[in-house]
């Protein structure tokens, strides 16, 4: 029977959102011996095609297309008329193969979530990922007449948020092939929008072209009902001070780093870089890091109704010793989680190309409380344009990890926020924000989410110890997977699936009858972090999340390692197909 333990209710960790090519001659050997096993419809592996001196990306395109001999699986090779292959990707994976993602089409227009992954190693293709629609040109919808027009779906937004809709970057409107789990394809509109008012929405829809239906629904939004699930939004940069050119108002600017000091909410003593100016003053700002990482006070600024004033002022101070408890522990942990990943990834911020890093302190959302000091609450905006923390979350260790891992994810796999992907987004956050704890912490961690904060989140280690709801707990394995009406299909509350299995990769353990050999947490850490980079697609399921570790662990450790069979362990533990 699972636990019933109320330990802190479903809080929200949220993240912001949110042609034909000529071939020509294949250079393969014909006498070449290709061998594989096919192990899923959605994953082939072995030797796939013969050897080829050609571009990776036309190998893997001459395979899917079948003009050359090849053994992926049925599910990943398409050559219907109108089918054509997009290269999304072509570059060295983790373990310097080449890594080639092609975007499957239909008469110009992208197959939606049909992503496939290859990897290859001299010329051979030596692993697929992912699947290919088929038999499109019999589907009954993709032959129905659009009597939607484009201006039509771009009015989705004010029809559903009202005439006065203000937005927060402009709407994008672009025509899909979309394919259900039913397997019946049709034509859409993909809108992906982001508004501040009357509520806060981001994300997008896919509206039938015929009737206007909607086919899938991947937004973030206000629910008053779910407070505490709510996810707030605000532009980056858009209103408040924002350039780091000193405080509102004020003509200073930067003369150049000097270490700063500060306790931080868990009384730590801490050392930092920020920034002296040029009036005699010192502000959290780094600029010897990427593009710089700054640190804001939004002053209680009510994102409800008051997103304007947001990101704030730079927190500054008159010496180089800083007094606030919030933006000292924001700013050294928005350092500590950049240094991690250059450290152990070697990647440069969010989109690993330096991208600005902006922390948040002192906000609030009056819609969850009434008090400004106790928004418990933390959220990535906008792609990680900011990291903005209620005042209970802001030395939460764990908390900042998640938060900054969302940004990467949406750089890279950009799992859509809904169903099994948005579920897989929130369990690999949860995985680095673990990560960030042990390293900020000099080794010490656990496998909770949120302790700092004085409150647990979600245990990765036992699940359903946490209450998510009043009849609910959070599960543990697979058969207990829900689609939700609500937390957008389930994202947070089925994240623990993965956690779980996480939790038992790292630390061993038993579960349903399977015993797992624990590996130890450093190379989980390695192995979901390539899965998400390199492998996973935005719409990747569960199923898609054990091929990809799989995969990884297989190219870092060998199929006969116990890496490899304690990857297996865990999944079969969790039962994750």
């Amino acid at each position: 029977m699972k636990k019933n333990r109320k330990v802190f209710s479903a809080m929200a960790l949220s993240v912001g959102l949110l042609a034909s090519s000529g071939l020509g001659a294949v250079n393969v050997e014909a006498t070449a011996n290709v061998q594989a096993k096919v192990q899923e419809s959605k994953q082939s592996m072995g030797n796939l095609t013969a050897p080829s001196e050609s571009k990776a990306s036309e190998i893997v395109k001459a395979a899917v297309k079948g003009q050359i001999n090849s053994k992926l699986s049925n599910s990943q090779k398409n050559n219907e008329s109108y089918v054509d292959y997009r290269v999304v990707e072509e570059a060295k994976d983790y373990n310097g193969q080449d890594l080639v993602k092609l975007q499957q089409t239909y008469k110009g227009y992208d197959v939606f979530g049909k992503v496939l992954v290859s990897q290859l190693d001299q010329g051979v293709i030596k692993n697929a990922l992912g699947d290919v629609a088929k038999n499109l040109n019999g589907k009954k919808g993709l032959k129905e007449k659009q009597k939607i027009s484009k201006k039509e779906a771009a009015s989705y937004v004010s029809d559903t948020y009202g005439s006065d809709v203000e937005l927060l970057s402009d709407t994008t409107v672009e025509k899909v092939v979309y394919v259900n789990e039913k397997d019946k394809a049709s034509f859409g509109w993909k809108v992906d929008f982001s508004v501040a008012a009357p509520t806060f929405a981001e994300g997008f829809v896919i509206l039938d072209t015929k009737k206007g239906d909607t086919l899938l629904h991947a937004v973030k939004e206000m629910d008053k009902a779910l407070s505490d699930d709510a996810i707030q939004y605000a532009k980056g940069g858009n209103g408040g001070n924002g350039n780091g050119g000193g405080k509102s108002g004020s003509s200073a600017t930067v003369v150049g780093p000097i270490t700063g000091t500060g306790v931080d909410k868990n009384g730590n003593s801490r050392t930092f870089t920020a920034s002296e100016m040029s009036d005699g003053t010192y502000e959290l700002a780094d600029y010897t890091r990427g593009q710089g990482i700054l640190t804001y006070d939004a002053q209680y600024a009510d994102l409800n109704r008051e997103y304007r004033l947001y990101p704030g002022e730079l927190l500054s101070s008159t010496s180089t010793a800083f007094s606030d408890d919030e933006g000292v522990s924001a700013h050294y942990l928005a350092t500590s989680v950049y240094e991690y990943y250059l450290n152990e990834y070697n990647r440069n911020s969010f989109d690993n190309n330096g991208q600005q890093v902006k922390s948040v302190v002192h906000a609030w959302d009056s819609s969850s409380t009434n008090d400004p000091e106790n928004w418990f609450n933390a959220a990535s905006v906008n792609d990680g344009a900011m990291l903005i923390y209620g005042d209970p979350l802001a030395g939460a260790y764990d908390v900042a990890g998640h938060e900054f891992t969302h940004a990467i994810t949406s750089s890279e796999s950009d799992l859509v926020y809904s169903g099994e992907s948005g579920a897989l987004n929130e369990s690999i956050s949860d995985i680095f924000g673990v990560a960030i704890e042990k390293n900020v912490n000099n080794g010490s961690f656990n496998w909770t989410i949120g302790e700092q904060s004085g409150e647990v989140f979600r245990s990765m280690s036992d699940p359903s110890s946490i209450q998510f709801s009043s009849t609910l707990v959070y599960p543990d394995d697979y058969s207990d997977y829900q689609n939700l009406s609500y937390d957008n299909g389930g994202v947070h509350f089925n994240s623990s699936i993965i956690n779980k299995a996480a939790y038992l990769l790292a630390a061993g353990g038993s579960h349903n009858g399977v015993s797992v050999q624990g590996i130890g947490e450093e190379k989980v850490f390695d192995l979901f972090y390539y899965a998400n980079v390199d492998l996973l697609t935005a719409d990747s399921t569960f199923e898609d999340l054990r091929n990809a570790v799989e995969t990884v662990a297989v190219d870092l450790y060998g199929s006969s390692s116990s890496e490899f069979q304690a990857v297996t362990a865990a999944f079969d533990a969790t039962l994750i197909p």
